[in-house]
């Protein structure tokens, strides 16, 4: 007791002074919980690094207030259909993170119900992604982010090759511009070894033409990390949970947390805004909202405070780069939160550029600004100009499309995968930011030795680890295509000019085992709307599409479900 007391006011006199604010602050179970008004929403941000700043605490707990501050509303019951309901394991959240979960319990003999709060998988953190498998290099050696990059890293070729999703390993060049850095590229290729990737080599000019064709003369050596990959975050995704599913698992879309129930410091139930379920074992990866979560149950030691990023999309003509192509100019000036963005190619052939860091008010915001686009063509375009000054400038006539989403960060920076010390049943998977995709494969591994040692439930002999995708028309040959036509003729009617997404493929989509019916659904599982155009030329044909096969008017369809209507009524209001 006396030494919290004395850690209080230490951190009590550091926020005083770095902050001129007086806020109260409390040491509960290794946590530190800061209490009070704030003159502004920066200085919560600042009182909450600097506690987090002390190593001795697990946690950091905001309750500061400022004036325009946005209460978080949440959404009223709907239904009672899962009244009823019980399950061994109830998993919050099918983020990429929540759907490895619940496909690596599915090894088990366990009832598995995943809940998510929207009507689809993988809308939040995971739709925002880069697709970027990092190397471990990029995080703090020590940390639990660090241990689980570095294991889930070295799994991705297996988990793939299982899932049938396509990866490729494209690695991360970092180029000296001069003498110096030249001799920075072997302190560099020390760190990557001390850190566990795989061995880097350090490249001279003549295997730097071969690994990235078209560098500027200046150029003469590099430093190639191999084990940086690229995927599809979407794919990922809906590849974990089919599989998933086909293990026993039951998702619930549009299904949010209200509640949950414990009985002498042990779960029992969760309430849900279409109902009560009973369970014994809650898994927390609620990304954004974990920390409601773990407040529900009696057991918050972390706050999320939300932490958007913007990316640029480039046509697919626009591609300079076969590498996640780097220099040490690029990391400076750089938020400490974050690696710093750049340009990295994706595996359906664009060129993406971010994200960005940005702390924001809102958990929902995923706004794209002015600002956001200027901030990363100003960074970065020049710099990729001087790597490669033959090829044509990324401007802005090649962009197709941008977006952002929200990281959810904690003040400690770092993930949090443990069970509750308070809760019996309860399991955190939370501050889960990037390298969280890279990270996927260990952490669902983490959490299935945690539910090993806690519950000591049988293992499945009949666990299948294989699934097969619906191959996309796009890559079928000539044979393949006359083949497939003859058979089936909405094979021949391409619906996405842009990506070459034939009537087959979306109708397949809509009769899946994950029930969708947005417009967004469908992109993210056929590309239909990525390309160049997006979605201006197949938008109704997809539409007529979801109307036919869902039996849905078209005013009812929407662009990414809750009340995203697209079209609003009819025009000639005197046709059927």
């Amino acid at each position: 007791m006396h030494l919290n007391n004395k850690l209080s006011k230490e951190i009590t006199h550091r926020i005083l002074k770095e902050t001129k604010e007086k806020v109260e602050v409390k040491i509960i179970d290794n946590a530190v919980y800061l209490n009070g008004n704030v003159s502004s929403f920066d200085q919560t941000l600042q009182a909450g690094f600097i506690a987090a700043s002390f190593n001795k605490l697990r946690g950091v707990v905001s309750n500061l207030h400022y004036r325009s501050e946005k209460k978080i509303i949440f959404p009223e019951k709907v239904s009672d259909r899962l009244n009823g309901m019980e399950f061994d394991v109830v998993i919050v959240g099918a983020g990429v993170i929540g759907a490895a979960i619940a496909r690596e319990l599915s090894k088990f003999n366990l009832s598995i119900a995943v809940l998510e709060r929207h009507s689809d998988i993988g809308v939040d953190q995971t739709a925002h992604n880069n697709g970027m498998i990092h190397p471990a290099f990029l995080t703090k050696r020590g940390t639990l982010k660090w241990e689980m990059n570095y294991k889930g890293n070295a799994m991705f070729d297996k988990v793939t090759a299982e899932l049938d999703v396509p990866f490729k390993r494209i690695g991360t060049l970092i180029v000296a511009e001069n003498l110096k850095e030249e001799l920075m590229l072997f302190a560099l290729h020390s760190l990557v070894k001390w850190h566990r990737d795989p061995p880097p080599k350090v490249l001279n000019r003549g295997e730097l033409d071969k690994v990235e064709p078209g560098l500027a003369q200046h150029i003469k050596k590099g430093l190639l990390v191999w084990n940086t990959g690229i995927l599809s975050p979407f794919e990922l995704t809906i590849a974990y949970m089919e599989n998933a599913i086909s293990n026993g698992v039951k998702l619930f879309l549009e299904t949010s947390v209200t509640g949950v129930y414990t009985e002498n410091n042990c779960v029992k139930a969760v309430e849900t805004t279409q109902g009560t379920i009973k369970t014994h074992c809650l898994i927390n990866a609620a990304g954004l909202y974990a920390d409601k979560i773990a407040e529900f149950a009696g057991d918050r030691f972390f706050t999320i405070h939300p932490r958007r990023g913007a990316t640029i999309i480039f046509d697919k003509t626009y591609q300079p780069m076969k590498t996640v192509l780097g220099s040490f100019s690029m990391r400076e000036n750089r938020n400490p939160h974050s690696k710093g963005g750049g340009f990295i190619p994706t595996i359906d052939g664009n060129l993406q550029l971010g994200p960005t860091a940005c702390e924001v008010k809102d958990r929902e915001d995923t706004a794209t600004t002015f600002g956001d686009i200027s901030e990363l063509l100003d960074k970065f375009v020049p710099i990729l100009s001087r790597l490669k000054p033959e090829y044509p400038k990324a401007s802005k006539d090649k962009i197709i499309t941008y977006f952002a989403g929200a990281r959810a960060a904690t003040f400690k920076e770092d993930f949090i995968i443990e069970p509750s010390q308070k809760i019996k049943g309860l399991i955190h998977v939370a501050g889960i930011q990037s390298p969280g995709l890279a990270s996927a494969p260990a952490i669902a591994e983490r959490v299935y030795e945690i539910i090993r040692n806690e519950v000591s439930p049988d293992v499945k002999t009949e666990f299948n680890p294989v699934r097969k995708r619906f191959k996309p028309f796009s890559e079928m040959d000539e044979s393949e295509i006359t083949k497939r036509t003859k058979e089936d003729s909405q094979y021949g009617h391409i619906i996405c000019r842009c990506e070459h997404v034939s009537e087959k493929e979306i109708v397949n989509v809509l009769h899946d085992d994950i029930p969708v019916e947005s417009v967004d659904a469908i992109k993210r599982r056929t590309r239909a709307g990525m390309g160049r155009c997006q979605g201006g030329f197949c938008l109704p044909r997809v539409m007529a599409i979801i109307e036919q096969e869902k039996g849905l008017n078209k005013e009812r369809i929407t662009k990414n479900g809750e009340k995203s209507f697209i079209l609003n009524e009819k025009t000639k209001r005197g046709e059927k």
